[in-house]
């Protein structure tokens, strides 16, 4: 399957702060999804550190998979077709912007399968560490019939772990792709093997 990935176009801060009930809102509604997210990226990052020759093809990109790990556990993601498509990019980012959209709309206009948000500050360009989650995510079509399947959990892991390396890198797709360092590029020289041969 080809997965699409994306990274938001900047939109303008504008000055202010949020407040501590959209904290706790942001809070509550994204709290499953992350938990969710973050514990299957985490039980790919733990298989691949066990494994000498996985770490090694990491190592030889200049990937670090402690601090990919260390990410995962501050990156919050959200789905953009649940509830927490309801919240706007200042609730999440925390930063009052124009346009400020919900990020179930700011999804739609994506074809990307999950992103990460981000802004423009000045001449910089800011990764935040809120990734949301898009139809893609959580379903793909099949290329033969165009029925729709349930994302299988490898690809829900090699998405999430692109989306962290965003982050990591602070790195584009195109840089991304330049460098090689696709996960389903590097994944495919650490094939997971059957659930009973990795637990003897």
């Amino acid at each position: 399957m080809k997965f699409q990935y994306a990274w938001l176009v900047p939109l303008l801060l504008l000055p202010g702060s949020t407040t501590g009930a959209a904290s706790a809102y942001i809070a509550n509604r994204a709290s499953r999804t992350t938990e969710l997210a973050r514990q299957l990226v985490l039980q790919r990052l733990e298989w691949l550190a066990g494994r000498n020759e996985c770490r090694q093809a990491f190592i030889r990109e200049k990937i670090d998979l402690d601090q990919v790990r260390a990410t995962a556990y501050e990156v919050r993601f959200y789905n953009a077709e649940g509830p927490e498509g309801e919240l706007r990019f200042s609730d999440v980012v925390g930063k009052p912007a124009s346009p400020n959209e919900q990020i179930r709309d700011l999804a739609r206009g994506l074809s990307a399968d999950a992103f990460v948000l981000g802004y423009q500050d000045g001449r910089k360009y800011i990764r935040s560490k809120e990734v949301i989650l898009n139809r893609g995510y959580f379903w793909q079509t099949n290329a033969q019939d165009g029925t729709w399947r349930m994302t299988t959990e490898e690809e829900k892991q090699a998405l999430l772990l692109h989306e962290l390396l965003h982050i990591v890198l602070n790195r584009d797709d195109d840089d991304l792709t330049r460098r090689g360092l696709c996960p389903l590029r590097l994944l495919a020289s650490c094939p997971r093997v059957s659930t009973a041969a990795a637990s003897e």
